[in-house]
């Protein structure tokens, strides 16, 4: 940096000394997801920060750094932090952060209006003043840089300044003039003066830099006008610093010097006179975190976020998924199976085929034809099996008890290798049972389903007598799957199993006690009303997860009226972005999330009527001249989009459990 010398003397752990002997202790600050907290959760916590402001050490200063969407803190206080509900965690290259690489420190230009550094453009803006509207912690908008340096000033000085403000206007006042700003400014600080006096406020010097930076000029001047339009929205104005500036003799370099980790801040040219209960909502104790890692995802405003349905600490890892039909519900869904599916065993019950391309892209069996009831010999599930294609009044629960009876005799002491000799077996003891599956023959096939990693069929492919029939079979297929995390998809079937409520209730509760991941998808609540107590019971108060889609819902013991705004608060854009809202059983997890879509992604998940034929029609067609699924439909990709797969900055989430996601993740 020419004509500048470099600020910093030497780092030692933490502490960044600078050429002027100030030593400034670095810490990275981890605050908690704001918009997982309740409205009294999220009142409480600025209460207590604060509360913590008004404590701070008046001798020292606090400089707030909101980097890379990472919070920091420098300070040069003695005192040990300890911020409410907040992390503090010492970092030991705090220029390293600043500047990823300082030793290019002397390749930093500055020009008229802005830096240049490391191919990037830089533009400092300074706040010239502030909006007298209240404001909250979305005040500042996520994704951008800042700078926030704070110190407190002694009540004793704050109480003479603002002495001072109310003595000019009465000096005004006593002469005949009358001055609205001069009334204004009396006002306020007569109010403040009460509220230092008892301790309600205190005054702090301020400066707000925010540092934008872009890879060339013209979006760096774009995005500059975009900035400055929406603070002044908000009632900012902001200055965009320049090399010769009002006061300052050294221009751009020196302000940008002050921004550099163990330098102290002037508090001077640029500072201005704020209050806790502003100051409190300007720091960057906020940050968007469903959790610490798994897929990836956004929330509302685009940030990136994580989500893991297997965490260990998780109570259980049943889902349900509600929402009116074309809201997104599938959408969701997929995004989970497609980053999960090679590492979780999954078995698919669709009903229209939302999962159909999926399963396809990842070489998942698909049953269309038939399946072997008898690859179970399970005399518990062979009764469900078969009660479920027979009249249900010709079988009460002795009846019952005799068909269970008369299966484990068969299965024991007769050679049968076949569901129809089983059936012929029982034929004696249950004359006619055979019958029952006359019109179903031609889908009972004697081939078993090889472990595959998915098993996908829809419901819609096959007759409604069998249906049931093949929603147990399924089920007792995924029992057996050996691998503990394994996934059930359950698509709007719910009409299908009033009749096996307990059988299927039993299902859903050993899933539940071996780590399982079943997940139920519904247009709303309602739509197990008809299924049993004890089963909608199952389903939808003991899912440790909810994902909510737009749709009509009131305020009960399961959903509050916090949760309602949250889901009111939902938007959709097609072919753009869905959003959903989660909620975990225990209120630890409550999150809007929105579902941005690559291209990829946007033809293995679209449901539209006949946007599949020309996908089908070119996979069918060539699918001879690739090796795989995967890379027949890849190709399908490139020459419908472009090599530019992943063409939105949100898509190709990651898993970080998959080592195959996890080099995908590198090379984005």
């Amino acid at each position: 940096m020419k004509g500048l010398m470099f600020p910093i003397a030497d780092i030692k752990e933490n502490k960044v000394i600078a050429v002027t002997g100030n030593v400034g202790h670095f810490f990275k600050i981890v605050p908690p997801d704001l918009e997982q907290m309740t409205t009294h959760e999220y009142e409480g916590f600025f209460e207590q920060i604060a509360a913590w402001l008004d404590c701070l050490d008046s001798k020292a200063y606090f400089k707030f750094y909101s980097w890379n969407g990472i919070s920091y803190l420098e300070t040069d206080s003695k005192i040990e932090l300890s911020v409410p509900n907040v992390s503090v965690i010492p970092q030991n290259d705090a220029l390293k952060i600043f500047f990823h690489n300082h030793e290019l420190f002397s390749d930093i230009g500055i020009h008229d209006d802005y830096l240049s550094f490391q191919g990037n453009f830089w533009r400092i803006l300074s706040v010239k003043s502030w909006s007298a509207s209240p404001i909250n912690a979305t005040f500042i908008p996520s994704g951008v840089d800042y700078v926030l340096s704070v110190k407190r000033r002694p009540c004793e000085k704050s109480i003479k300044m603002l002495d001072r403000i109310r003595q000019k206007h009465l000096s005004s006042f006593m002469k005949g003039k009358r001055d609205i700003d001069s009334e204004g400014s009396y006002f306020e600080a007569e109010g403040l003066i009460e509220d230092l006096g008892q301790g309600q406020e205190s005054l702090f010097s301020v400066e707000l830099f925010f540092v934008l930076k872009e890879l060339s000029l013209e979006r760096l001047q774009n995005s500059t006008l975009e900035f400055q339009s929406l603070m002044e929205a908000k009632g900012v104005k902001l200055y965009s610093e320049g090399q010769s500036l009002l006061h300052l003799k050294s221009g751009l370099g020196e302000l940008f010097n002050e921004l550099i980790p163990g330098v102290k801040p002037m508090l001077s040219l640029r500072a201005h006179t704020d209050k806790t209960s502003h100051l409190r909502y300007l720091l960057p104790f906020k940050r968007s975190a469903l959790m610490d890692e798994g897929i990836l995802l956004s929330d509302q405003q685009g940030g990136r976020i994580f989500f893991d349905p297997f965490l260990k600490s998780l109570k259980n890892k049943n889902m349900l998924v509600t929402g009116t039909s074309g809201a997104g519900k599938s959408v969701f869904v997929n995004k989970l199976l497609h980053r999960l599916t090679e590492t979780h065993p999954t078995v698919i019950l669709d009903k229209g085929g939302s999962y159909r391309r999926l399963a396809l892209y990842h070489d998942g069996y698909v049953i269309e034809h038939g399946f072997n009831p008898l690859q179970f010999r399970d005399p518990i599930y062979l009764r469900e099996f078969i009660l479920s294609m027979s009249d249900k009044e010709a079988f009460s629960k002795i009846e019952q008890g005799r068909l269970l009876l008369f299966i484990k005799t068969a299965l024991n002491f007769k050679d049968i290798q076949t569901f129809p000799e089983l059936l012929n077996a029982l034929e004696e003891h249950f004359p006619g049972i055979s019958h029952y599956f006359e019109d179903v023959q031609e889908f009972l096939s004697g081939s078993d389903i090889p472990p595959v990693d998915i098993l996908y069929t829809d419901i819609e492919n096959f007759p409604k007598a069998i249906v049931a029939p093949l929603i147990i079979f399924l089920l007792e297929y995924f029992k057996r799957i050996t691998h503990l995390e394994k996934i059930l998809v359950f698509d709007e079937c719910w009409n299908f199993l009033k009749e096996h409520s307990s059988y299927i209730d039993e299902c859903f509760r050993t899933f539940r006690k071996s780590g399982a991941m079943p997940i139920a998808i519904s247009q709303g609540l309602k739509d197990f009303a008809d299924v049993g107590d004890q089963l909608a019971s199952s389903i939808t108060n003991n899912a440790y997860f909810k994902v909510f889609f737009p749709q009509e819902l009131h305020e009960s013991v399961e959903i509050t009226q916090d949760d309602l705004t949250r889901i009111h608060a939902l938007q959709f854009s097609k072919g753009h972005f869905s959003d959903c809202y989660l909620k975990s059983q225990d209120n630890k997890y409550r999150k809007n999330l929105r579902l941005y879509l690559s291209n990829l992604e946007l033809e293995l998940f679209n449901t539209e009527v006949g946007d599949s034929a020309p996908f089908m029609e070119f996979f069918n067609n060539n699918r001879a001249y690739f090796s795989s699924n995967r890379d027949t439909i890849d190709a399908y990709i490139r020459i419908k989009y472009g090599n530019d797969e992943n063409s939105c900055p949100h898509c190709a989430p990651v898993h970080s459990r998959c080592r195959r996601e996890q080099s995908l993740s590198s090379r984005q």
